[in-house]
């Protein structure tokens, strides 16, 4: 299957720049940070920790996944290939998810999750949906700088609703929004607003799949 094979090759690209490296070592300084915070804030901690960081691993990475691939015409080539959108997608999001997971795992080990299968679950759907989002923000720039602007004023919007939730603003509609969904499950908390997430993976989805097509379609005209 072709979504075996672009997986496969997503997961060896990651390795050989370092994603992996880069997520242990920060893995370690995460643990190492949790294992002196006090006992009644470790929960807390660890889920703040893994939503800010492993969870949102593919908004700040997509970016630059783009960037390569354009730099090695990777995608010019997909372009005029029989890759589908969708398994482009899938295989970039699942790859990242993967890293986001292993590294929410352990954390959650060391933070004392009350539910490391929550944890896990928010980490994966919260990679996905953030890797999507990503995906859909990188196909139109052009430079590293473009991504970082275009993806601050998302961070404010996925990020700022969960830190309120945090605080102690917590109106039920405000339980709807990803981030907090998010959020919510990697403290190990589960409640109807959860089902949420299944639309807002597949706004970010079809989205994604827009951008990439209407990519994909000037890419292959200009090597055509």
């Amino acid at each position: 299957m072709r979504i075996v094979c672009l997986l496969k090759g997503d997961i060896r690209q990651q390795w050989k720049y370092g994603f992996y490296g880069l997520y242990l070592i920060l893995t370690l300084i995460y643990a190492g940070v949790l294992s002196i915070l006090p006992s009644n804030w470790k929960v807390t901690g660890t889920a703040l920790i893994i939503f800010s960081d492993p969870a949102a691993l593919g908004l700040f990475f997509m970016g630059a996944v783009i960037l390569l691939e354009r730099s090695q015409r990777v995608l010019e080539s997909l372009a005029v290939s029989p890759v589908r959108p969708e398994e482009y997608i899938v295989s970039k999001a699942l790859s990242l998810a993967l890293i986001s997971t292993l590294a929410a795992a352990v954390l959650g080990v060391v933070g004392g999750s009350p539910s490391l299968p929550l944890l896990c679950a928010g980490t994966f759907t919260g990679a996905m949906l953030f890797s999507m989002v990503g995906l859909a923000a990188g196909t139109s720039i052009s430079t590293i700088n473009q991504f970082i602007l275009v993806t601050v004023p998302i961070e404010l919007v996925i990020f700022g609703p969960a830190i309120l939730w945090v605080a102690g603003y917590r109106p039920w509609m405000l339980g709807l929004h990803p981030g907090v969904a998010v959020y919510q499950l990697i403290s190990g908390n589960i409640n109807w607003t959860a089902l949420s997430l299944l639309l807002w993976l597949a706004a970010a989805f079809f989205t994604a799949r827009a951008a990439y097509i209407k990519m994909t379609r000037y890419l292959g005209s200009v090597t055509l």
